[in-house]
């Protein structure tokens, strides 16, 4: 009889067990079900950025093609946003230069280098009369949940270019 108690116990430890290894298997398949949906949500994210990154820079290219007075009228170092469905610039707000969420959760910013020596129209030129082009930096930023607090965009993605009018037909 007393072996009857005794395996009635170590069935209801059984049990314990089973339903203790069962919650901590559904516990992980959670926690990689959550790690992949966030995975998945960044790629998403990072692609649409880069979509509106090129964007952006098409937008930019159209404005060097239509008046290259107004080109590189845009001042060197100072940030540029370029806010959704628009084809002009507008000067970020100051401080802290930021062009805030202008493109859904994305801020889209354009920062202009003209005569940049990283843009010469011919790398073999040396001295001051080699013609420059201008460096267009297109960044667009985003935040998410694993973003540490204070850093508003602590993602991005940067497109980086060099445009000038050698090849542009001069209207006469």
């Amino acid at each position: 009889m007393k072996k009857q108690k005794s395996s009635r116990g170590q069935t209801l430890l059984e049990i314990l067990l089973a339903f203790g290894v069962s919650i901590l298997v559904l516990s992980a398949i959670i926690v990689v079900v959550n790690a992949s949906l966030s995975n998945a949500q960044y790629t998403k994210n990072q692609s649409l950025a880069n979509s509106y990154a090129a964007e952006a820079m098409s937008v930019v290219k159209q404005i060097r093609d239509s008046n290259w007075s107004n080109f590189i009228s845009y001042v060197t170092g100072t940030t540029y946003c370029l806010d959704q469905n628009k084809a002009t610039l507008r000067e970020s707000d100051p401080p802290p230069l930021v062009c805030g969420q202008n493109v859904e959760i994305f801020s889209r910013e354009v920062r202009f280098e003209h005569a940049s020596d990283s843009c010469l129209a011919d790398p073999a030129c040396m001295g001051p009369s080699c013609l420059k082009g201008s460096k267009v930096a297109v960044k667009v930023l985003w935040s998410d949940s694993k973003c540490p607090s204070g850093n508003i965009f602590c993602h991005q993605e940067e497109l980086i270019t060099c445009l000038s009018n050698i090849y542009q037909k001069q209207s006469p």
